[in-house]
């Protein structure tokens, strides 16, 4: 494996970091990666990662569900109930914050297409990327249309789009500051960009540490939280005009986090509602935060 390691923190360019996790991938290798914090700002990340060419084959396993859609066991079952329920709030809330009905909407890292097909429902022009072309498939077979491979992006004019979305992707994306600047550059003066990430400092990452199913090392490379996430928003010239909850993700990342314990989905299922009534308290806990952003001179 040609593994990547992380001499300076992408985020401060700090060069020291110490001991986070050793979390092990539970879903194709069953090998131990190292997690690390950065001293300097608190952002952790997986050391020595697989390099773009090699990581394809972390993904390429069937309970990877938003490549492969599976729907068998309970786990993905459960999956695909939320994720109807989701697609109805995600639509909401691009409408909220973007304060449109419709416009032009690039969604980034687009899966098997189900998010884009529900805005193209809702009369937004969509276009999406997505690296797997298993998944890219799928979507053109399921819902008539074409999802492109990230090289399509720099086809796209500059301040073209309405709405940047990334649901659960951008902790995926060796290029961390690239693909900041590349939002930056896409959206529109007044424009959004709406990113959902993994929360490291909620009640059930604290709860199961190395076994929390969102470090799910090697695939996430980054690991973030509010705060963190604020820094990085900033150095590419964007404000978070707010901060929303997930609160069904706790449940799915409970039920995998048991699984990773070698315990029963039920006990996930009863421990997810008991870390979804402490996070009710505040979005520090929340398991999953979507954060809204502008471009500074917009806020």
């Amino acid at each position: 494996m040609t593994a990547i390691h992380i001499d300076a923190c992408p985020i401060c360019e700090g060069m020291k970091f110490t001991p986070f996790l050793a979390c092990r991938d539970n879903l194709a290798t069953y090998k131990n990666f190292s997690l690390v914090r950065c001293e300097s700002c608190g952002f952790v990340l997986t050391q020595n990662f697989p390099d773009e060419n090699e990581i394809g084959r972390y993904y390429d396993v069937p309970e990877y569900i938003s490549h492969s859609d599976t729907q068998k066991g309970i786990v993905n079952l459960l999956y695909h109930f939320v994720r109807k329920l989701s697609l109805r709030s995600k639509a909401g809330l691009v409408k909220k914050v973007s304060g449109k009905t419709t416009g032009d909407l690039l969604d980034i890292g687009a899966g098997t297409g189900y998010f884009l097909n529900r805005m193209k429902t809702d009369g937004w022009k969509i276009s999406g990327v997505e690296k797997s072309a298993s998944a890219r498939e799928y979507a053109e077979k399921k819902f008539c249309f074409t999802i492109h491979p990230p090289e399509y992006l720099p086809q796209l004019p500059e301040c073209s789009q309405d709405i940047v979305s990334l649901w659960h992707v951008l902790e995926h994306l060796e290029k961390l500051n690239e693909t900041m600047q590349i939002i930056h550059k896409l959206m529109k003066d007044n424009g959004t960009a709406i990113i959902a990430l993994p929360n490291l400092n909620s009640v059930d990452a604290r709860y199961y540490k190395e076994n929390w199913a969102a470090y799910d090392v090697p695939r996430h490379l980054w690991h973030f939280s509010p705060d963190v996430m604020k820094i990085l928003a900033e150095k590419h010239g964007f404000c978070i005009t707010a901060f929303k909850p997930m609160y069904f993700d706790v449940f799915y990342i409970s039920m995998l986090s048991e699984k990773n314990r070698g315990s029963s989905s039920l006990v996930g299922l009863l421990k997810g509602f008991v870390f979804f009534l402490r996070s009710l308290s505040g979005i520090s806990k929340c398991s999953s935060v979507i954060y809204v952003l502008k471009k500074a001179g917009d806020c």
